[in-house]
């Protein structure tokens, strides 16, 4: 008997979107502006769909370099 593995686009789509606003809302409450809460988003989500990391790696490693960023006192991190 063999196995099939299906795979199902929505579920990643899901995943990925799921990655993108959680990584926006830790943005947000770290004081990130919008347009760079879009990008980390949309960098997190694109992580996930193209298969480079999973959904809670994404968020944990874009928050991690989030929080470094805004730990930094350089003008215009946050």
């Amino acid at each position: 008997m063999s196995a099939v593995i299906l795979q199902f686009p929505t579920n990643t789509a899901q995943r990925a979107n799921g990655a993108g606003l959680a990584v926006a809302i830790a943005a947000k409450r770290m004081g990130y502006r919008p347009h760079h809460i879009a990008r980390a988003a949309a960098l997190a989500r694109r992580e996930v769909l193209d298969g480079h990391k999973s959904a809670a790696r994404a968020v944990a490693d874009m928050t991690r370099d989030l929080a470094h960023g805004a730990r930094s006192h350089t003008p215009g991190a946050a």
